[in-house]
Order: structure tokens, then C-alpha cells, then sequence
């Protein structure tokens, strides 16, 4: 049985729903986190903060003697690239952070990367610096000494989000939407309060083995077209869908955003990478929402906090 849980990035996306999810099974949680605003947001869900002003050796040090009697730590601290002024382009802090997990005898670490690194040389919207970092993040995970389980996700879908909850703003906006290409290529996103059931699963279902990889998936695929479509059913709301070729996409997102998708951001949405469920299911104990649920789930927070989609 599990009895305590730490979660790097705890006041994040993610990192809240892992602590809610933790509290709701009767798991301490402890969320790691790099400010008074982070300490404050962990607390309000329900977890214990610890603030680490860095990831850098020195400051992760201090992190042993509050991993001890941890059982699992989830890591959800971006090792990313794109975002400019604010890279993260290394896998350092997550190398110092497993470090510290491995001296206080953390048995279990689960740590975020990217569906379709697997294809890196092969699918050239899988091939850039975005999904050569999250390589680089699997690659310390694995030779840190603690068991890892890796969760490479499509989309993570749910209020708060980076992907549904801006698209939903702008087409709550507008009465016509432009995509890239044909819209063909497709998504298999999972809800983030399966993502965060997941987590938990992965700490608590440890077989033993020393590392496992994870397509974080839901149980669907669709293709953007589609999804917007399904969008449309669901705010009720006529809307025309226009195509602008994926070359002048890819330039505008390089030059100034595309529609607020960074270079790397539709180089995810473009790469068209897919898997199997299954193994999500398992380690939830149970059926997956559907795209349906987590679109329908976001516009009732959205509307919550007063957006009139």
C-alpha cells in the first residue's frame, strides 16, 4: 500500500491532478515546488509543499531527507526546448532530482516525455530539438539507479491545459477556423484525471521490473479535423474550417507563433503519432474517458470561470 508520494512540479497541470488524485486514495503527498505561489497552489489541493528554489545539484541535495519514506516520486518538471527565454534543453535537474530519489530509497520514479520519440529519424515532425531533449530526459531517467516508468503521452486534455482550453477560447471567438494542411493527421489524447490515475497505478502496480515505457494514451483516436468537428457538436455553434498548407504553418509558427502554436507545438500536433491503450487501462484499473468526456469536462470549467464558450 502506498503511504507517501512526492511530485515534482506539483503546483503544475499535471502535478495538481497527481496530488488530488493522491489525497482522494488516502496518499500523502508532498509537491515539490520553486515558489510561494506553487506552495500555496499544492496546498490548496490538498498536499504538503516543499520549495526548491533549483534543480541544480546543490539545491537537490537538500531533497533526501524529505524523499525518504517515499515511495514512488513523479516527476513532471519539463525537459523540453521552444519556449524562448525559458528552455530547458538538458536533463540535469532531472538527473539531480533521480540522484536524490536513489539516496533516500525512492523505489519508484515516473517521469513525462513525448509520444513519438520512437520515431525520431524516421517521422520528420518527430525529428527536432523538442523531441531530441525528450530523448535526452529518457536516457538520464534510465541510467539514475532508481526503477523508472516513462509516459510518453499524446495530448493530455483538461481544463488549464495547453492545447484544448486555448482552442476552445478562440473558437468561442470566431466563426471560422484555420488548420494546417488537410487536418487528417491524428491525436489520441487522454484526460489529465486518467493521466494523474495513471501515475499513481504506475507507483502502486510496481511488478519489480526496472524500467518500463508507457504510451500515455486514451482510448481514442481522432484526427484534428475531426476533433474540431467533434467541438462544434458539442458548443453548438456553426463554424468553417480552412486550410492553409503546412509549409506557410510551419513558417509562421517559426516566425511569430501560429495561432499560438509555438514550432515545436505543431510539429507535435503534425506528427500523426498513435498507439494502444491497454497498457493505461491497466495501470487505471479501468475504462479510459472518452474525447467526448474531456471536451465537455473543459467547457463546463471554462464556463466556471466565466469563459463564454
Amino acid at each position: 500500500m502506498l503511504r507517501k508520494i512526492a511530485i515534482v512540479g506539483g503546483n503544475g497541470f499535471v502535478g495538481r491532478h497527481v496530488i488530488e488524485q493522491a489525497v482522494q486514495r488516502g496518499i500523502e503527498a508532498l509537491g515539490v515546488v520553486r515558489s510561494d505561489e506553487g506552495e500555496a497552489l499544492v496546498r490548496g489541493v490538498g498536499g504538503a509543499s516543499l520549495r526548491v528554489n533549483s534543480l541544480e545539484a546543490s539545491a537537490t541535495a537538500s531533497l533526501v531527507p524529505a524523499l525518504s519514506g517515499c515511495d514512488g516520486l513523479v516527476y513532471t518538471a519539463a525537459v523540453t526546448t521552444g519556449v524562448k527565454g525559458a528552455d530547458r534543453t538538458d536533463a540535469t535537474g532531472l538527473g539531480n532530482v533521480l540522484r536524490a530519489a536513489r539516496e533516500a530509497g525512492v523505489r519508484r520514479a515516473v517521469v513525462f516525455s513525448g509520444l513519438g520519440i520512437a520515431h525520431y529519424g524516421m517521422n520528420e515532425h518527430c525529428t527536432n530539438p523538442y523531441f531530441l531533449a525528450k530523448m535526452a530526459g529518457e536516457v538520464a531517467a534510465f541510467r539514475s539507479g532508481v526503477p523508472v516508468t516513462v509516459f510518453r503521452p499524446s495530448y493530455i486534455f483538461g481544463l488549464g491545459d495547453e492545447f484544448l482550453s486555448p482552442l476552445l477560447r478562440r473558437m468561442s471567438d470566431t466563426s471560422d477556423i484555420e488548420i494546417p494542411g488537410n487536418g487528417h493527421y491524428r491525436l489520441q489524447p487522454i484526460s489529465v484525471e486518467d493521466a494523474a490515475r495513471a501515475c499513481v497505478g504506475a507507483i502502486a502496480d510496481d511488478d519489480g521490473e526496472p524500467h518500463q515505457v508507457v504510451d500515455l494514451v486514451g482510448p481514442e483516436v481522432i484526427s484534428y479535423r475531426n476533433l474540431l468537428l467533434r467541438i462544434v457538436s458539442i458548443l453548438k455553434r456553426p463554424m468553417a474550417i480552412r486550410e492553409r498548407p503546412v509549409a506557410e504553418a510551419l513558417e509562421i509558427a517559426r516566425a511569430d507563433g501560429y495561432w499560438g502554436l509555438r514550432p515545436h507545438d505543431l510539429a507535435c500536433l503534425l506528427c500523426d503519432e498513435t498507439s494502444e491503450p491497454a497498457p493505461v487501462e491497466a495501470l487505471v484499473g479501468g475504462s479510459l474517458d472518452s474525447v467526448h468526456v474531456m471536451i465537455q469536462r473543459t467547457v463546463e470549467g471554462l464556463r466556471r470561470t466565466g469563459v463564454a464558450v
